[in-house]
């Protein structure tokens, strides 16, 4: 694939997010590709398959108002896409997080086989309303 045929996935990954559409963001990845969400998934290898990807999305963003993300940097090397971006997150109960995440896409024969997402888990539940996540603990910085 192309440098702009792989910067197109990820521009259509992060717009299938935006519009909270799992199942279109599942159709990017290959049948056993793999998402690992680095503060949580660090030994465990990640969520592997379509059908777990939808989960985990729908369990980590699927309570939410809306989801938005500004996408501040995309950098293309062959078949690896890094992508640069703030989500900004917004509960229906009006509360409001926002979240600095840098992320690895690898890409093979044009979906992705893997997706790694770098981020500060105490940064993100610090900012969230207690009904989120709940059994995790919030820091507290005050």
């Amino acid at each position: 694939m192309s440098a702009a045929e792989n910067r197109a996935i990820a521009e259509k990954l992060f717009a299938n997010l935006e519009s909270m559409d799992w199942p279109a963001v599942a159709e990017l990845f290959t049948p056993d590709g793999v998402y690992q969400d680095m503060p949580f998934e660090t030994d465990s290898g990640g969520t592997t398959g379509r059908d777990g990807i939808i989960a985990k999305l729908e369990f980590g963003l699927g309570e939410l108002d809306r989801f938005e993300l500004g996408v501040t940097g995309i950098w293309v090397d062959g078949d690896d896409v890094l992508v640069e971006r703030v989500e900004v997150w917004h509960h229906k109960t009006g509360e409001v997080a926002s979240l600095p995440v840098l992320c690895r896409l690898q890409i093979r024969d044009g979906q992705i086989a893997r997706w790694r997402e770098y981020w500060d888990y105490n940064y993100l539940i610090a900012q969230q309303p207690d009904s989120w996540l709940p059994q995790s603990p919030r820091p507290r910085w005050d």
